[in-house]
């Protein structure tokens, strides 16, 4: 799922919802649910969260390391300085990112209330 040229570093087709985040650990989880077929569940989190705007969800979702260029625009827009190598979009456009460290999935076979494979969030069961 890498492609450096594009930066694209995830693609999925599936539905994602803004699962939760928190905010002491600036730590951000959304989540596939297992409620539609494919049988699996994937959590994508994304640690060390400076900055971030979303859509409540995504039906189907790409995930791209920003160029340097998008690094600059979101520092000027926003007046927070964005490295490079720290900016995800999420689509095609800038219309929805985060700035964090690089972003991890995981897929397996947990129920909907299950802890994420990346470890207990605060407010989830």
């Amino acid at each position: 799922m890498l492609d450096e040229v594009a930066g694209e570093i995830y693609r999925s087709d599936r539905y994602f919802k803004v699962w939760q985040y928190t905010v002491s650990h600036r730590r951000l989880l959304l989540r596939s649910t297992r409620d539609m077929p494919p049988a699996t569940r994937i959590d994508l989190h994304f640690g060390a969260v400076s900055i971030m705007l979303l859509r409540p969800s995504y039906d189907g979702l790409i995930i791209r390391r920003a160029s340097d260029e998008e690094c600059q625009k979101i520092s000027l827009d926003y007046g927070f300085e964005v490295r490079p190598g720290r900016l995800f979009a999420l689509g095609g456009d800038l219309k929805s990112f985060v700035v964090s460290a690089p972003p991890q999935w995981h897929e397996d076979e947990g129920g909907l209330n299950d802890p994420s494979w990346f470890g207990h969030m605060t407010g989830t069961p």
